[in-house]
């Protein structure tokens, strides 16, 4: 199965997506670019009924199935937010949905699933143990299973985000940064401006925590690991989709690993900067900049600020310890 969404299948998400969602600011972030060192321009993905950026695939999923009839119910495993945009993603087309959870996952995230009518199951120690939990259940024909990352249609939604930014960035940019967990927003966003910008180098980030992607982009492979044990549940991934790894390796440039203690700096220079607390995802991107930050005098970068879904604790954490 490909992955890679045709620029016809992205703009086919656009129109499925555009009347339930506004498209997000990209907005250059002068004081963020002083940190960068570069001229720094920001995708604000949190910008959204679900504070990240998974309703797009969400919605352009659901969508076609209910456009099929085949499907009455829909199954899925989330560390929070992809759970979230599959939850609102069905209650706008009034099908149910049950979102499994693991043991520990954010409860910010947790909250907001609950908010939009699923059914919540806590089940495994990880993302990758509550998928392996449902795929042993015995499910109705008409119940799919979604697999987060292994979706074209998921695909095609987060490529609308590419789309959007070859729209509002008139100039070439240099280097986008992007967070990388099971690989569809990369994958999505890769595709587009692969096509529209092949000069542009797209470059994940990911925790060294929960390194499975940066080192299946290594050995061109899938790679699985046996713990993600990072704080950024948006990335916190240990098996590698092999889907996810090809369309990886045809569209990003770079891998790159930082520390949790890096994503929570990043954090906490987000909102010195412009008022907003990311999640450890969503600071990934910033977090990859300052890595490379003698790398990019002189470029134009794009980050992607995928989620805002932050809890309490963590919240408290990071501006006690972090933002002073």
């Amino acid at each position: 199965m490909k992955l890679r969404p045709s620029i016809e299948q992205t703009l086919s998400s656009v129109n499925i997506i555009s009347p339930y969602l506004s498209q997000t600011p990209l907005e250059f972030e002068k004081s963020i670019s002083a940190i960068v060192g570069t001229d720094t321009y920001v995708k604000h993905e949190y910008k959204s009924p679900v504070n990240s950026f998974k309703a797009r695939g969400a919605l352009t999923l659901v969508h076609h199935l209910e456009n099929s009839g085949k499907v009455k119910k829909v199954i899925t495993a989330s560390t929070g937010n992809h759970g979230s945009a599959m939850a609102y993603a069905c209650k706008k087309f009034d099908m149910p949905i049950t979102v499994v959870v693991p043991e520990g996952a954010d409860r910010s995230k947790v909250e907001l699933i609950k908010t939009f009518g699923a059914d919540l199951q806590i089940l495994g120690q990880d993302l990758d143990e509550s998928k392996d939990i449902i795929q042993k259940m015995d499910l109705p024909d008409d119940c799919l299973f979604i697999e987060d990352g292994a979706v074209a249609e998921i695909v095609a939604g987060t490529s609308t985000i590419g789309y959007e930014i070859t729209k509002q960035q008139r100039a070439v940019l240099d280097i986008v940064f992007v967070p990388l967990g099971n690989g569809s927003l990369i994958g999505g966003i890769g595709s587009v401006l692969k096509h529209e910008s092949p000069g542009t180098r797209i470059i994940g980030v990911q925790s060294d925590l929960a390194p499975c992607m940066s080192y299946s982009f290594q050995q061109k492979a899938s790679v699985n690991t046996e713990s993600c044990d990072t704080f950024a549940g948006g990335i916190a991934v240990r098996v590698a989709i092999p889907e996810a790894v090809d369309l990886m390796l045809e569209v990003v440039d770079d891998v790159i690993l930082v520390s949790d203690e890096e994503l929570k700096e990043s954090m906490a220079l987000f909102l010195k900067a412009i008022d907003v607390l990311v999640e450890g995802a969503g600071a990934a991107a910033l977090a990859g900049a300052l890595k490379m930050k003698k790398e990019l005098n002189n470029k134009s970068v794009c980050l992607i600020a995928s989620g805002s879904n932050v809890d309490k604790e963590l919240r408290q954490d990071i501006i006690t310890n972090y933002a002073n």
